[in-house]
């Protein structure tokens, strides 16, 4: 009875989260996920690994891995972007790969002011193991798992979804201590459906995020700041904020969030981060407050990047000007 009800708790949550995108805590160590504007901003190469596991104290955990490339390139007045994701929903019985490539347009309209506006395109596709998925006509009150389901499904093993593009955009503005931004993910709101059924479809997924650092210290180049942030993201009935906060001292960074959806408390989130360059690594846990706490205790996040020193080019008047932001 004890792994009937684990499951039927996955099967619920599974329902109930069926139109939302993966998601990281380290949202600003995942730039081109948070927004595509954000190619670029680091000026010099910059390769970025994360890896998310969450509610691992289910059967069945949630794993998504991902890695980006990004630059800014004088000649094209902009950054590019290229990220590979990979998702996996309950020990393979859903997964979902994509490959995407962004291209950030970088303006200055004051000596003070600058704005980013950008374009990405990304291919996806989604595979599903029928062979490890429980029907409701499969369970036995008492017994749980004792037949055969009479569902009509494809042959036995993998089953790949055919690719589908998904178009994303994305907006921001900052000046040296502030930084907004505004992104739009599945604008064609692609068709995304195993059994052919026209009404399932990618719902547009909207976020927007802004924030400020604030040094501590009266220095020309303080080494002490502390940034409040917030992200607001819906994706069709689903809405989420998180707001908190970084501590930044020299090498060492350190925050803590809360995240509300629009049916619950969710979580507390905790970070801790070092950079040396040009490596940067960061860890978060988030302590999950909402029912699925019944069966999953939290979630682990672990980020890596690689900042490069900025290419000498040609013309030393490079228009490009920092964003400068927390890293995690």
């Amino acid at each position: 009875m004890r792994v009937l009800k684990i499951f039927m708790l996955l099967l619920v949550t599974i329902t109930t989260t069926n139109a939302q995108d993966p998601e990281f805590t380290q949202f600003y160590a995942n730039p081109l996920y948070l927004n595509p504007a954000m190619a670029g901003t680091a000026q010099g190469p910059r390769f970025v690994l994360n890896y998310r596991n969450q509610w691992v104290g289910l059967p069945y955990s949630f794993v998504t891995y991902s890695g980006s490339y990004d630059q800014y390139f004088d000649a094209i007045g902009g950054g590019i972007g290229l990220q590979f994701m990979y998702d996996v929903a309950g020990d393979g019985q859903l997964s979902t790969s994509s490959m995407s490539l962004a291209y950030s347009y970088h303006l200055n309209l004051s000596p003070k002011f600058t704005i980013k506006a950008s374009l990405q395109t990304a291919i996806q596709q989604k595979r599903i193991d029928f062979e490890k998925l429980i029907f409701p006509d499969q369970l036995h009150p008492r017994l749980g798992v004792v037949r055969e389901t009479i569902e009509n499904l494809p042959a036995p093993g993998l089953y790949n979804m055919d690719p589908y593009i998904d178009f994303s955009a994305g907006f921001m503005g900052f000046t040296g201590k502030f930084y907004t931004g505004f992104a739009v993910n599945h604008i064609n709101t692609p068709k995304v459906t195993f059994l052919n059924d026209a009404s399932s479809v990618l719902n547009m997924k909207f976020t927007a995020h802004g924030g400020m650092m604030i040094p501590l210290e009266q220095s020309r180049e303080p080494s002490k700041f502390f940034s409040p942030n917030i992200i607001v993201q819906s994706q069709a009935k689903f809405f989420q904020v998180n707001l908190g906060g970084y501590y930044i001292k020299n090498s060492f960074v350190t925050g803590v969030w809360w995240r509300q959806t629009s049916r619950n408390i969710d979580a507390v989130m905790a970070l801790i981060g070092f950079q040396k360059e040009p490596f940067k690594v960061g860890y978060s846990y988030d302590l999950t407050l909402s029912d699925v706490r019944l069966g999953g205790r939290g979630s682990h996040e672990i980020s890596i990047i690689i900042e490069l020193d900025q290419p000498k080019y040609k013309s030393q008047q490079t228009k490009w000007r920092k964003l400068n932001c927390p890293t995690f």
